[in-house]
């Protein structure tokens, strides 16, 4: 059942969409979603932002059945560009996404003054890596997840990064604890 605005027999406007287990409310352009809407499936997970050809894309907000959610950029209905993705549990992942997986570079929260600053490649850790527990703080570097190497020190880690491509994030690695927390609260208001 559809109903709302229509031009030449095809929803333009603000309309509504239902069918037997979900709905859209939202902005059509030409029978199909485009502009800002919300979507609510039978499981009980819900998109609400941006739409472009029938598609998730641009900002928006999507709700998990089962409490996760995921706050940032989509295209063409996956999780691609900067977004935070946040677990029922309190884990929280800060950064960059191509085609639904954590891809680029990250602040991964772990609870309890816990925190991974690094790269990911398809939905794994790839590349520079620092690791936060407390106060004792690691160095290395990862391939598809795996340990590839641990640094003696933090000179040594530095002596390796400063040669590579990642340079430009030298100052996300730099940060201390609070300052972390500083950053991340700053990207949730």
């Amino acid at each position: 059942m559809s109903s709302g605005y229509w031009v030449d027999s095809e929803l333009d406007g603000i309309g509504i969409e239902k069918w037997q287990d979900s709905f859209y409310y939202g902005q059509f352009s030409k029978g199909k979603k485009e502009g800002i809407g919300k979507y609510l499936w039978k499981n009980r997970c819900g998109y609400e932002g941006e739409w472009k050809n029938d598609n998730m894309d641009g900002y928006g907000i999507y709700h998990f059945s089962d409490g996760r959610k995921y706050l940032g950029e989509w295209k063409n209905n996956y999780m691609e560009g900067f977004g935070i993705y946040i677990w029922n549990n309190g884990k929280k992942y800060y950064g960059f996404f191509k085609k639904g997986l954590k891809h680029g570079f990250g602040i991964f929260y772990l609870l309890n003054d816990k925190f991974v600053i690094g790269f990911w490649k398809e939905g794994k850790q790839n590349g520079f890596v620092k690791h936060i527990n407390g106060n004792k703080i690691t160095y290395g570097i990862l391939s598809e997840g795996k340990i590839g190497k641990f640094f003696k020190n933090e000179e040594e880690f530095w002596n390796d990064f400063i040669d590579n491509e990642y340079k430009k994030y030298k100052n996300f690695f730099q940060l201390d604890k609070s300052s972390i927390y500083n950053y991340i609260n700053s990207i949730e208001e």
